[in-house]
């Protein structure tokens, strides 16, 4: 019987010293790690806070594909620049809100541009090359920016009374869009004043409204306008009487709050999540080398006060955490 045993037991132990030995030398086929991509993502504004719902879909799309966001905001450096330096540090793709003065060319990344539907970021004499190492990707996400001022022309022209006149705010003609709501507010008007600047700016503007005894319509082409223009009249509800209408270009949880309140009176925006969840899976397709379409042109949303009192909108303007 103990020789029997022993039988048994030898082969048992060589088993398990093999099996040691196998683990420790790398013999035993292991499941490789997952990649962890690094994206990087530049916005056009210096204020974060401008895109909450942008980065919410960047973020669960990452999270879906394994990606380390780098969010990026403008400061001194020009969005080449932060393009540039990013492809140096080794990102492996960028996703890239396109200000006007933006041109791309030949590339070592994937990219996805989000940028205004009429505009071409791409500069061909610089694009192309023979490299292995260069990308001429150009995938991008439209906005169509004249589509939304022309709704929002559409509601003043039914709240105005034809005499008070137009002003037109907006902070730069660099930011996204602005170049084309310009011109198609002129085409339509005129007799429109156009105020470049900042809050400072802006509020002599506001303030001499007050003093000259005059009302207006007020347009806001960008949302760093929008939310200068909100703090001033939040101020002091002296302002707010000599404003019309009030009718701005992208969202916030500030400008629907407002609108809810009754101090805005139509904004004209997108689905921003949708937006960012979209870009990081245009990026990906490029970098795992999958199909999907090149380009994707977004839907416009118009609010007024009513559309509060649908659900779908709701949910697309705050999406659940």
């Amino acid at each position: 019987m103990k020789i029997d045993k022993i039988y048994v037991w030898i082969p048992w132990f060589f088993s398990i010293v093999l099996l040691f030995i196998l683990a420790q030398t790398d013999l035993i086929l292991k499941e490789s790690p997952q990649k962890v991509y690094q994206v990087s993502l530049i916005l056009d504004s210096e204020d974060e806070s401008e895109y909450v719902n942008l980065k919410k879909g960047v973020d669960d799309a990452a999270k879906s594909y394994n990606i380390d966001i780098n969010l990026l905001t403008l400061n001194s450096a020009s969005q080449r620049e932060l393009i540039e330096s990013e492809e140096n540090n080794g990102t492996d793709g960028i996703i890239v809100l396109a200000k006007n003065d933006l041109k791309l060319g030949m590339t070592r990344v994937p990219q996805v541009v989000i940028k205004p539907k009429n505009v071409d970021v791409f500069d061909i004499n610089k694009s192309g090359g023979s490299s292995t190492n260069i990308f001429t990707s150009k995938r991008t996400i439209n906005i169509d920016y004249v589509d939304m001022i022309a709704r929002l022309y559409e509601i003043l022209k039914k709240d105005c009374d034809n005499i008070s006149p137009i002003y037109v705010f907006y902070n730069n003609t660099n930011s996204a869009g602005v170049d084309s709501e310009i011109e198609f507010l002129k085409s339509k008007e005129e007799s429109s004043v156009f105020i470049e600047g900042d809050e400072s700016e802006f509020r002599n503007v506001i303030e001499d409204l007050v003093h000259s005894k005059k009302s207006v319509y007020i347009f806001s082409l960008d949302k760093c306008s929008t939310d200068n223009l909100c703090k001033i009249l939040g101020t002091g509800s002296v302002y707010n009487e000599h404003i019309k209408g009030f009718y701005c270009i992208g969202a916030t949880t500030l400008f629907l709050n407002k609108l809810d309140d009754g101090n805005i009176d139509a904004v004209s925006t997108l689905n921003e999540y949708d937006m960012g969840y979209s870009a990081v899976e245009m990026l990906m397709a490029d970098l795992k080398k999958t199909g999907y379409m090149s380009n994707v042109d977004m839907k416009n949303i118009l609010l007024d006060k009513e559309s509060f009192k649908d659900e779908d909108i709701v949910k697309q303007l705050f999406p659940i955490e």
